[in-house]
């Protein structure tokens, strides 16, 4: 992945802003209809919910930390909370169309812990067959075609039971995906998401530190609260993550200012800040010189 990007779209939250995307949103279950006409140019896309994405029209290119996929109409892509990727247009795909429903964690736990355990247990569930699945692509069944017709007759909805309808649908969702070929991934899945201990505060952060991501960001990534999040990560680096973050990507923005010839601005944006400003004040504060003086 050749391209470098500044700006990050969080999603599902981001969509509301955006002019081709309808967001249908209540208390934490939250469904979205997205749309382009136009080719755009490559978007960083951070997924704050676990979310699945039925491609309906067109094709988009996602590109991961370590692979690169072509999601095509007809096809889903479950996505893992916390996912990271490059979304590219497909030049002969201008037009592009999707649905997205987006599972809030506890909704997923709750549909977890209700399957039966000789069901989950006919999965081997072994730590191996679970750490890397963080994405899992479907072809869309016919069940799974007029399933996300269904949802998006949930945008015209005008009832007074619009929540219990969009929990009904996940419910009915998660329940057709376990009839699918692809029900063993989605089960290792799941059982990944759930059958292991919290993963480490620290190490959450240090395979992210470069991203502009907010505390809050990294606390979803860790699968804990916000306050949880601060506790752990306290506790075991001995100060607020805030600090330690910003420590270890100034101690990485003077190494490239002192061994590269990256703009200051590059310089900024590889280190993980999304302010100039502030990145040139807090250098300062730290090392008493601007970026440029180091020079």
């Amino acid at each position: 992945m050749s391209t470098k990007l500044t700006n990050l779209l969080r999603i599902p939250d981001d969509l509301a802003a955006a002019p081709e995307s309808k967001l249908l949103k209540m208390g934490e279950l939250c469904f979205a209809e997205c749309r382009q006409l136009t080719p755009k140019k490559p978007l960083n896309v951070f997924v704050t919910e676990h979310t699945l994405i039925f491609v309906t029209k067109g094709a988009k290119i996602f590109h991961f930390r370590d692979k690169k996929i072509v999601i095509n109409s007809g096809q889903a892509l479950f996505l893992e909370r916390g996912s990271y990727v490059l979304c590219q247009s497909i030049e002969e795909n201008n037009v592009f169309e999707s649905v997205s429903v987006f599972f809030p964690h506890a909704a997923l736990n709750e549909f977890w812990n209700s399957l039966d355990n000789e069901f989950k247990q006919s999965t081997p569930m072994e730590k191996e067959a679970c750490k890397d699945i963080n994405m899992v692509v479907h072809a869309l069944s016919p069940a799974l075609e007029r399933f996300h017709e269904s949802i998006a007759n949930c945008f015209f909805y005008e009832g007074k039971f619009l929540e219990q309808l969009m929990k009904v649908k996940i419910q009915e969702l998660l329940l057709l995906l376990l009839e699918t070929p692809d029900a063993d991934e989605i089960t290792r899945f799941l059982g990944g998401l759930y059958a292991h201990s919290l993963p480490d505060p620290i190490y959450t952060v240090s395979q992210n530190l470069f991203r502009s991501l907010s505390i809050n960001d990294y606390a979803q990534l860790s699968n804990r609260s916000l306050s949880k999040f601060k506790r752990d990560f306290r506790e075991s680096a001995g100060q607020p993550p805030g600090k330690w973050i910003n420590s270890k990507r100034l101690q990485h923005a003077h190494m490239l200012t002192k061994s590269t010839r990256l703009s200051i601005s590059e310089i900024c944006d590889q280190s993980g800040f999304n302010n100039l400003s502030n990145f040139i004040r807090s250098y300062k504060t730290l090392y008493g010189k601007t970026p440029a003086s180091e020079r």
